[in-house]
């Protein structure tokens, strides 16, 4: 499927084009769209009926009060000899008019409510994952801090970073690991640092290191690793450890 379709499709700008609540940049996008694409305007036709239906399903009859005096005029009219069916038919067509476009107001108002809606929806869930992540890191801080077999490295830098300082701490048991950055020597904007764990003779990377000083930060937990080692990798980190440039390593227990 074209790009195009199915960033339209996938969006909410047809929902949006419907109720009228889409910029004039926007219906210049969708009309395109919908002249241009089948899919797009079967969509489109698709979402018109649906909203027909779904204003028929909320209409309601006129009240009494109008019939009688539409009744009284057809009967004033028809007296006098004037054309009392086309007067008739103006005012059922006004009033039937009238209903529709507040339906339709109803309707929008409806969609737009439903949309704002949805959205505080998905903050939420948002919200709900990120503090449950926070949670989490915060009973693995606790589990690793508290169990006496937890084993702390030091990691300190050579002389081509010697203001490098981090401090690794290992749970075995739970099978935790987290790294707490003492100091980490400022790089060049397009170099950082990158950790390694050492497992049968080959480096695994276990993440780019970020200036976060003081806090735990969690690190995948490998099992069988022989070292821990950081080195100077290009910006965004890299597949295979530069070894010419490992400014820290330390040999686990």
């Amino acid at each position: 499927m074209n790009n195009d379709i199915k960033s339209i499709l996938e969006s909410d700008m047809l929902e949006r084009y419907l109720i009228g609540c889409t910029s004039a940049g926007e219906n210049r996008i969708i009309e395109e769209s919908i002249c241009r694409y089948p899919e797009i305007r079967q969509k489109y036709k698709e979402m018109q009926e649906d909203l027909e239906n779904y204003t028929r399903s909320f209409s309601k009859p006129a009240p009494s009060q109008v019939k009688k005096n539409l009744m009284r005029t057809i009967r004033k009219e028809k007296k006098q000899g004037k054309s009392w069916y086309l007067n008739a038919a103006a005012v059922i067509a006004i009033v039937f008019c009238t209903s529709t476009v507040v339906l339709l107001y109803q309707n929008r108002q409806l969609l737009y409510k439903n949309g704002l809606v949805n959205e505080e929806i998905a903050s939420l869930k948002s919200d709900i994952l990120n503090t449950n992540s926070k949670l989490d890191d915060v009973k693995n801080q606790f589990l690793l801090l508290n169990n006496p077999k937890t084993e702390k490295y030091i990691l300190k830098g050579n002389r081509r970073a010697k203001n490098l300082k981090t401090v690794a701490y290992i749970d075995p048991v739970e099978k935790l690991s987290m790294i707490n950055i003492v100091s980490l020597p400022e790089l060049p904007g397009e170099q950082v640092f990158q950790m390694w764990a050492e497992i049968d003779g080959k480096m695994v990377s276990l993440g780019v290191l970020e200036n976060a000083q003081n806090k735990l930060l969690s690190i995948p937990f490998k099992e069988g690793a022989k070292s821990y080692n950081i080195t100077i990798e290009p910006k965004g980190g890299n597949i295979i450890a530069t070894e010419d440039n490992v400014v820290a390593s330390i040999y686990l227990r």
